[in-house]
């Protein structure tokens, strides 16, 4: 990446050296391939402190299916409290995505590890660019995977992970979990203070 963390232009195979271990690796195939097919799962947190966002949150992963995915993409939603549901597997369909938005209750506790390595897990098997999109407010409450499990599983999965904390009252613990999966799985993360501010990001 360059500077501003874009794609760097104008790189040459000569200028890539890749190991495994310490061990140089053959470069096999080099090129630089646009426009690849994107599969990304939006993860929305529908505990009861999301009572007062999630309709913003609704509204705003909305427009991001429909600005983003276009007929060769893949989009699924996932939602979760206590625990992850599969609302819409994955598919291009607008109004199946739209759909899975609405009639959401913001209801139980937060089950935000669990979610994270089931939604991963949905991923096995698909090819290309793949991310997944973490909307919560709050820390974990009754996981029964451990923040250190749940990391190592983010780091082999192969799945950038854009994480977005919710509110002004975010607890410290929650912004270090989601700022360490950013950090390890190539993403990026956002902390916000209200969800009006969702459309933007």
């Amino acid at each position: 990446t360059d500077r501003d963390a874009g794609a760097a232009e104008g790189v040459t195979e000569e200028q890539f050296q890749v190991k495994e271990e310490g061990v140089p690796q053959q470069l096999v195939r080099f090129e630089q391939v646009r426009d690849l097919p994107i599969k990304v799962g939006v993860l929305l947190d529908t505990s009861a402190s999301m009572e007062k966002s999630l309709e913003e949150a609704q509204r705003a992963a909305l427009a991001f299916f429909t600005d983003i995915v276009t007929p060769k993409d893949r989009a699924a939603l996932i939602t979760f409290n206590d625990r992850p549901r599969l609302q819409v597997k994955f598919t291009n369909e607008l109004l199946s995505l739209g759909g899975g938005l609405a009639g959401l209750k913001a209801e139980r506790g937060t089950s935000l590890y669990d979610s994270v390595v089931f939604s991963l897990y949905y991923f096995n098997g698909l090819k290309g660019q793949r991310a997944l999109i973490v909307l919560s407010d709050g820390k974990d409450e009754s996981s029964r995977f451990k923040w250190e499990d749940t990391l190592d599983f983010a780091r082999r999965a192969g799945v950038a992970i854009y994480s977005i904390g919710l509110g002004k009252d975010l607890e410290r613990e929650a912004k270090k979990v989601l700022e360490k999966v950013r950090e390890d799985t190539a993403g990026r993360r956002f902390f916000l203070d209200q969800a009006t501010q969702l459309a933007a990001v």
